[in-house]
């Protein structure tokens, strides 16, 4: 028996990550497929980002026979620095050149020597388990699908990809292997459907290189075009067009200076000699004959573009006569960042192009309705397991594959969590495993929780009030009126009989003299009492927080 274990990337977009499981074929074997990172959500207040919970996986870290990377994104290589520590197992990880480039910098940059692995040029056996790794395209070179052979059975991971049959690479999708695994028996195929609800087909990355050249034509100022740092694609797009246009190109932003290093090391970025100019230079030259090439194309705080829509950055500086190109869609969520980014940058003098203006600076790199019935025609799986996208999705994408044929209990809509197990009959879900949501903080990775959330807030939308209760450690006794300081509540200088009700309502129950024996009792009954009697003066809930202040 086979069973599939998504421990992310089901409904949620990001943090993939999908455990393959052989039972009753010697000893138990695992395959992981991916390890993404995930976005917080905005009432996540303070938190970096999120990264899956894989406590299932630690009871069994002498089964995992090794790890697959499909392609460079960082919702499916950005937790390895995370991950791998917890796993402690020496296990392979394979990937092909720029995946294994991309994630093998992103480790070393957090002090992690683990080696990526390149597949090799025959087909990849770990355990029981063979894998044949399946060109295909997307908005980021290298990446692959999986045929996994099994004892069970052949089964298809297809994580993001569309049909483009023009790429900027030549190399086009590899249709003659998905049909000859389809004709071969596929027992069940994974596959992404984030953008099943757009009819046709999803059109080629070619389609913005016409638009990036017509964009620079007639710009008098600097050219600055802002991509997905990963998107090597595009940027190789941005290149050309500022090589026509007799631009000089320079790279500007952590992100996309690490990303082209790596493309152009493997070969898969081609620059002319000469083209590229370190960004120090820019202040000795003219802007018509500068392509500036940055990251932060979601508008993210802090990042290269923001810092330069904010007047902030060092070396670039944007007035009247410069052009801005957004070659990049917002992800869903970061709509008010770009935009107020877009209205900064315009706020300086320049002009933006964006999505919403010209719809042809961007194109998608997943898969339309057609390039779904293609798949399924080509693989013609037995079992459809839709994944990469939001419920909603897969609801669409459940539809679309009944409307071919396809019968509702060979289509299978999973949670995070939920285990599907196959065996000669079909598909079923053979049990639920319960999942943390594991966040990153700072230097700390989950160690905040739903509680600490909750009280961030709290705190974010009324303030904190802390009321100090002068205590006489020998007694272990209250000996003076209890002091109240509110941040972020009211102003205090308006509020003094406020704020004196609150020190009054805090003595009534802690008085001068009462013993303090049981003081996380105590503390939690007097919280809750001012909890109740500040939300009847003010209709605020403040996070409130009592404490003993000894002497």
């Amino acid at each position: 028996m086979l069973r599939i274990v998504p421990l992310g990337g089901m409904g949620k977009v990001t943090k993939n990550i999908f455990v393959y499981e052989l039972l009753g074929h010697g000893p138990d074997q695992r395959l992981i497929i991916d390890c993404g990172m995930g976005f917080p959500e905005e009432e996540m207040l303070g938190a970096d980002l999120l990264v899956p919970d894989v406590s299932y996986l630690m009871d069994k870290l002498d089964t995992i026979v090794g790890m697959i990377l499909t392609h460079g994104h960082d919702d499916h290589i950005g937790a390895l620095p995370y991950i791998l520590p917890q796993l402690n197992k020496d296990f392979p990880i394979f990937a092909s050149p720029l995946t294994a480039g991309f994630a093998q910098e992103n480790l070393e940059e957090f002090g992690i020597k683990t080696k990526i692995n390149l597949f090799p040029k025959e087909l990849l056996q770990l355990g029981n388990f063979t894998i044949d790794p399946i060109t295909v395209t997307h908005s980021i070179p290298d990446t692959k699908h999986l045929a996994i052979i099994t004892p069970d059975g052949i089964y298809y991971h297809g994580s993001d990809f569309k049909f483009d049959w023009t790429p900027v690479d030549h190399i086009r999708p590899d249709v003659v292997k998905i049909a000859e695994y389809g004709r071969k028996g596929i027992k069940a195929i994974l596959l992404d459907c984030l953008r099943v609800e757009k009819e046709g087909y999803s059109w080629s990355e070619t389609k913005v290189g016409e638009s990036l050249i017509r964009e620079i034509r007639e710009v008098t100022g600097k050219v600055v075009i802002t991509t997905m740092s990963s998107n090597i694609h595009r940027i190789q797009q941005a290149i050309d067009a500022a090589v026509l246009h007799h631009r000089k190109v320079v790279f500007i932003g952590r992100s996309v200076e690490e990303n082209c290093k790596v493309a152009q090391g493997l070969g898969l970025l081609k620059i002319p000699e000469n083209v590229v100019v370190n960004k120090k230079r820019i202040k000795n030259m003219e802007d018509k004959q500068l392509c500036l090439i940055v990251a932060g194309s979601q508008g993210q705080i802090g990042s290269t573009l923001t810092r330069i829509a904010n007047n902030e950055h060092s070396m670039v500086s944007v007035k009247e006569g410069d052009h801005i190109v957004f070659s990049a869609d917002p992800i869903p969520g970061n709509e008010g960042n770009v935009y107020k980014t877009i209205d900064s940058l315009s706020k300086l003098g320049a002009t933006v192009s964006y999505s919403d203006i010209q719809d042809d600076l961007h194109v998608s790199g997943h898969a339309s309705a057609d390039d779904l019935r293609l798949m399924l025609t080509l693989s013609n799986p037995k079992s459809i397991v839709p994944i990469g996208g939001t419920y909603r999705h897969m609801v669409h994408f459940k539809n679309l594959a009944s409307g071919m044929g396809w019968s509702n209990d060979q289509i299978h809509i999973l949670d995070d969590g939920q285990i599907i197990a196959f065996d000669q009959r079909g598909g079923w879900v053979d049990n639920v495993i319960k999942l943390k949501t594991v966040i990153v903080d700072g230097l700390g990775v989950g160690d905040v929780g739903p509680v600490v959330l909750q009280d961030r807030q709290k705190m974010a939308h009324s303030g904190m009030i802390v009321v100090a209760v002068p205590a006489k450690k020998e007694r272990n006794e209250v000996i003076g009126r209890p002091e109240v300081i509110t941040r972020g509540f009211v102003f205090a200088r308006k509020s003094q009989e406020l704020i004196e009700s609150i020190a009054d309502e805090a003595a009534k129950w802690l008085p001068v003299g009462m013993k303090v024996n049981d003081w996380k009792a105590t503390r939690d009954e007097v919280n809750e009492k001012i909890s109740h009697f500040v939300f009847e003066q003010t209709q605020r809930e403040p996070l409130i927080l009592v404490t003993l202040v000894w002497s």
